[in-house]
C-alpha cells in the first residue's frame, strides 16, 4: 500500500481517533516493554542533569519520568488529549502538554535535547517532525528517537504479523499508511535526519524484553492496545482472529522459562546532533 499526500488526511485522523481510545490498553499491554529503551535513548542524546528536555510524543509519559529520574528538567508533548491526561495522572508533578510533533508549540533553540519513544512511526510527515526538533534544538543538542526493530522470526512482532499475514484476511479496508518500520533501517534515518541539518548521525539496537505470565499476553497487546494492528485484527473474521490467536499463542509457548513468557522485542535507537 502506497503513501501520498492525499492519504494525510485521513491517516492522521485514524491515528487520532485511534490514540484517544487505546491509551489506558496500551500503557496496561505495552507501558512495561516501552519504558526499557528509555534511559539508553537518553544516554544516546546526551541528556544529563539540568538538560531541557522536549519528549515528543510522550504517551503515558515514559520518557518525560525517565529524563526526570537523572534530573533533566522534561517537557513530554502529544496530540492526542486522551495521552496527556493519561501521562499527568501517571506521573503527577510533571509537566505534559497537548500538541503535534510536525507543528511545536515552542520557541527556536529552547531544548537542549528532543527525544521521541516510539512515534516517528506513527507520524504522516516525519520529515516536519525531524525539521520541528532542529528548530527547537539549541547549537550542541540532540534529537532522538526509538522505533520497534524490523519485525524477525521469534520476535514479537515477527510473530504477531506472520500469523496475521498466514491466517487473516488480507483485504482489510484501513488508511493508507507510511512504512511502519522505515525508520528501523538505519539509511533511512540519515535520509530523513541529514537533508535536515542533523551530523553524526548513527543508529544502534536496543534488546528489550516481554515479560508475561500468560501465552496469550502478546496477542491481547496487539488485539486491544494498538491502533492499527488492534484495527486490522478486529475486522478479522472471528475464525481468522481466534486462529491468528492460536498461532501466537503456540510460538510464545516456545519461549517460556519457568512460569514465564519471555519474548524479544527489541528496538531500533537513532540519533542526531545541531552543531554548534
Amino acid at each position: 500500500m502506497t503513501f501520498s499526500s492525499k492519504d494525510i488526511e485521513p491517516f492522521t485522523a485514524f491515528e487520532w481517533n485511534g490514540w484517544e481510545k487505546a491509551a489506558e490498553a496500551y500503557h496496561d499491554h505495552w507501558g512495561a516493554l516501552s519504558t526499557q529503551s528509555a534511559l539508553p535513548m537518553l544516554r544516546l542524546a546526551k541528556v544529563k542533569h539540568g538538560s531541557k528536555v522536549l519528549d515528543v510524543a510522550t504517551g503515558a509519559g515514559y520518557v518525560t519520568a525517565a529524563a526526570k529520574s537523572i534530573g533533566a528538567v522534561p517537557i513530554g508533548l502529544d496530540f492526542s488529549s486522551a495521552q496527556v491526561e493519561l501521562a499527568r495522572k501517571t506521573y503527577p508533578g510533571t509537566e505534559f502538554v497537548q500538541g503535534d510533533a510536525q507543528e511545536l508549540p515552542f520557541d527556536d533553540q529552547a531544548f537542549d535535547a528532543v527525544v521521541m519513544g516510539f512515534g516517528m512511526n506513527h507520524l504522516p510527515e516525519p520529515e516536519k517532525a525531524a525539521q520541528e526538533a532542529w528548530r527547537v534544538l539549541r547549537p550542541g543538542g540532540a534529537f532522538a528517537f526509538s522505533v520497534w526493530a524490523a519485525p524477525a522470526e521469534g520476535e514479537g512482532f515477527g510473530i504477531v504479523l506472520a500469523a496475521i499475514e498466514k491466517h487473516g484476511v488480507s483485504d482489510i479496508k484501513l488508511p493508507a499508511a507510511p512504512p511502519y518500520f522505515r525508520f528501523a533501517d538505519p539509511a533511512e534515518v540519515k535520509a530523513i535526519l541529514e537533508p535536515t541539518g542533523f551530523t553524526r548521525v548513527s543508529t544502534v539496537g536496543a534488546a528489550q524484553t516481554w515479560r508475561h505470565s500468560s501465552p496469550d499476553q502478546v496477542f491481547d497487546a496487539f488485539n486491544k492496545g494498538a491502533v492499527r494492528a488492534t484495527a486490522m485484527l478486529n475486522s478479522q473474521p472471528e475464525s481468522a482472529r481466534e486462529r491468528i490467536k492460536e498461532v501466537v499463542r503456540a510460538e510464545v509457548c516456545e519461549l517460556a522459562q519457568g512460569d514465564e513468557y519471555q519474548i524479544p522485542v527489541p528496538a531500533s535507537l537513532s540519533v542526531g546532533f545541531k552543531e554548534s
